[in-house]
């Protein structure tokens, strides 16, 4: 009778030890240098941190971040950091508003992928503005850069099928 507890106590030894070496942790499993990112996915986080490079004044980041065309105007009209202004509104955080989207070309930008993200501006004493930004997002080189911003009206947020490329799309006049 004793033999059986042992063989069944063993058993479930060798069990608990086989699945404590098949199962990783998810930092494990995720650390697969194979796997991919979808491109619309980065193209969303680099407008993301351009954006909120802009809310927060840190020009240098954001110019960084844009395509190499546009860059050198961008530090050209922001050559030095501004200090941030205490009587400023609060900005909250940078989100998107929805998917990334195709964007085709226009005449001056090539095609892409359009992010909106939005953001909201409170000065004291008046209630919060959502603001919305569309980007189009352009890869060269293996990293996705802000080609174009452009403010996205209310008629692009309620009358279009696809706001960004409505917003991106507008000819400059």
């Amino acid at each position: 009778m004793t033999a059986r507890p042992r063989t069944a106590a063993l058993g479930l030894a060798l069990l608990a030890a086989l699945a404590a070496g098949c199962s990783g942790t998810t930092s494990e499993k995720n650390t697969d240098p194979t796997q991919t990112t979808e491109p619309a996915t980065v193209a969303a986080d680099r407008a993301r941190a351009y954006m909120g490079a802009v809310v927060a004044d840190n020009w240098t980041t954001a110019c960084d971040l844009m395509a190499a065309p546009r860059r050198d105007a961008c530090h050209s009209r922001h050559p030095t950091p501004e200090p941030p202004d205490p009587s400023g509104p609060a900005i909250g955080p940078v989100l998107l508003d929805r998917p990334p989207t195709h964007v085709p070309a226009t005449s001056d930008h090539p095609a892409g992928w359009g992010v909106i993200t939005t953001h909201t501006v409170t000065w004291p004493g008046k209630p919060a503005r959502t603001n919305y930004t569309a980007l189009r997002m352009t890869e060269a080189g293996g990293t996705w850069w802000v080609e174009q911003r452009e403010d996205v009206a209310d008629t692009d947020l309620t009358h279009s099928g696809d706001p960004a490329a409505s917003a991106l799309g507008r000819e400059a006049r």
